[in-house]
């Protein structure tokens, strides 16, 4: 490459004196020639004015005084030579009247000369009835004309010698940081190249290229990582909304959908545009002046929120302010019905627990003494004993529903655990004198033995506390589904929407004189949830109940 670099370099300088020199000869050429024009015009002007007709020697001595290698020629109007300064020429003999010169008087005619075979200057004119000639070698290279010539190439000879030296002391001072910065290059890009040779300006295409293909392959390596964070961003079920400063600078599909904007409208615009809470704001105000972390349960489009706020700071972004915030509605319905349930469950235990201890206290105390009494009491006291652990028993089924996720699932013939069921609850049929109907078919389920007893039980429990002496049931049994219907006290439409609600209960007075818990059709309602199955609940106040559980939805 330095070599390439001085022999341009060399090139430049040759063809540029090499320039300058040509022109200059030529200008000298060319005002060499206008000399010798402007000084055979001048002869011939003084011979014209001297010359009277006769004296041809004396006017021609004159100007052969004036310059030795002049040339003057006498020609009379028919173009024979009267005299001319060259005695012996031959071509005096010969006529003029066809020369240039004498044809074109006063206009200077170059042209080689017969006698000197070398390039002459004419020019003629007419004075006292003859043609005075005056002619004059061209001399275009003077003795001036070839030491400038000379001197000329001796001194291109030092310009390049000096160029040459030049060109080699600043290509080395221009080259070597070039090298260096290749170098550099080549530590970075941790090239394993076989040669183990300082690299130079030579190398600089191989090492583009190989800067292009790792920046290429940087580029695409940025691209998916991008690509990943989108994504991760997009399918992550967090809001996540960035703050640089006060504006918004990241924010994802979750936060968007939440706040039901898009996100060209809010980008890099403050969040005040997108937050309008007041007490949300003074919180992100605080993150944002102290760095202090906080977090606030917010209600948007009556779903719930829980935001946390906290300073976030990184090389690539100053005084952030990172948002998140996760929907808790579903949490908070849970914690709802945790506290709704625990209310109920005090409610409903307190209730035969404070009958229990009422009837023991009065046996104790001797308020109750008689025998009968005491019967009835202790029997009282059974009853109420037996309700809060029917209703303990129920809470302890619907808690192990929630929290139990995997259960041992068989293919049962649930015709058949249908009818043992119905044979169970036998005798509290036959005491309120209950017609059965049945129409069951051999069917097969993969369930839970269990679970499927729970249901089944459940149900039919119900619609026996329920029905009405000399009452009906109804029971249909396929692949498809199970239907259980009953002629009993039925459901009001107002009511019909809370009965799967837990502890909720239509007539709390009969139900409490029935032995109902109000936890029943809470637990069929999250069997069939477990299960996949569907629920549909039909009644008519004072007509009956129908419960239809769909298996194949």
């Amino acid at each position: 490459m330095k070599k390439r670099i001085i022999a341009l370099g060399l090139i430049v300088v040759l063809l540029s004196v090499t320039t300058l020199f040509t022109t200059s000869i030529l200008s000298t050429i060319k005002d060499n020639k206008i000399t010798t024009k402007e000084e055979i015009t001048s002869y011939l002007s003084i011979a014209l004015n001297n010359y009277d007709g006769t004296n041809h020697l004396e006017v021609s001595n004159v100007l052969v005084e004036a310059n030795s290698k002049i040339r003057v020629t006498f020609i009379d109007l028919n173009g024979n030579v009267i005299y001319d300064t060259l005695h012996d020429n031959e071509s005096m003999m010969e006529n003029h009247l066809s020369r240039d010169e004498i044809k074109h008087l006063g206009q200077i005619f170059i042209r080689d000369s017969k006698t000197f075979g070398i390039k002459m200057m004419y020019i003629a004119d007419l004075s006292n009835n003859t043609y005075i000639r005056v002619s004059l070698e061209m001399v275009i290279f003077t003795p001036n004309l070839i030491n400038y010539i000379v001197l000329g190439i001796i001194t291109i000879i030092i310009i390049m010698l000096l160029s040459t030296l030049l060109m080699n002391v600043l290509s080395k001072k221009i080259i070597r940081p070039i090298n260096d910065s290749i170098n550099t290059l080549e530590m970075i890009l941790n090239n394993n190249d076989s040669e183990l040779r300082i690299k130079t300006v030579d190398d600089l295409p191989k090492i583009v290229n190989l800067i292009k293909k790792e920046l290429e392959r940087k580029i695409i390596q940025i691209e998916d990582e991008v690509a990943k964070n989108e994504a991760l961003l997009k399918e992550m079920q967090q809001g996540l909304i960035l703050l640089s400063d006060n504006n918004i600078n990241i924010i994802n599909n979750q936060a968007l959908n939440v706040f039901k904007v898009s996100k060209e409208k809010i980008i890099n615009k403050s969040y005040l545009y997108l937050i309008r809470d007041k007490e949300l704001q003074d919180l992100i105000e605080t993150c944002i002046n102290f760095k202090k972390s906080s977090s606030k349960t917010l209600e948007i489009n009556n779903r719930y929120y829980y935001f946390i706020i906290r300073s976030f700071n990184y090389n690539w972004i100053k005084c952030g302010t990172l948002i998140t915030f996760i929907d808790i509605t579903e949490k908070q319905k849970i914690e709802q019905m945790k506290k709704d349930f625990f209310a109920n469950a005090s409610h409903e235990l307190k209730s035969p627990l404070t009958s229990i201890i009422g009837y023991q206290q009065m046996i104790n105390n001797g308020i109750i003494s008689d025998k009968e009494e005491i019967n009835k009491a202790s029997s009282q006291i059974l009853k109420e004993a037996n309700r809060m652990n029917q209703i303990i028993i129920d809470m302890l089924e619907l808690s192990n529903l929630e929290y139990k996720k995997d259960y041992a699932m068989e293919f049962l013939d649930i015709a058949m655990i249908l009818n043992d069921i119905i044979l169970r609850y036998d005798n509290k049929i036959k005491d309120k004198n209950i017609t059965v109907k049945k129409n069951i078919t051999h069917c097969y389920l993969n369930a839970n033995k269990e679970q499927i007893e729970t249901l089944f039980s459940n149900l039919i429990d119900n619609a026996i506390k329920y029905n009405k002496i000399n009452g009906s049931i109804e029971i249909i049994l396929n692949e498809e589904m199970f239907v259980i219907k009953d002629s009993g006290i039925g459901i009001s439409n107002s009511d019909q929407e809370r009965v799967f609600e837990r502890f909720y209960r239509v007539d709390k007075a009969k139900s409490k004189l029935i032995g109902g818990t109000g936890l029943g059709l809470a637990i069929v309602k999250h069997i069939c949830e477990k299960f996949n199955y569907k629920v549909r609940l039909d009644s008519i106040l004072d007509v009956g109940t129908q419960i239809k559980i769909i298996f194949k939805c």
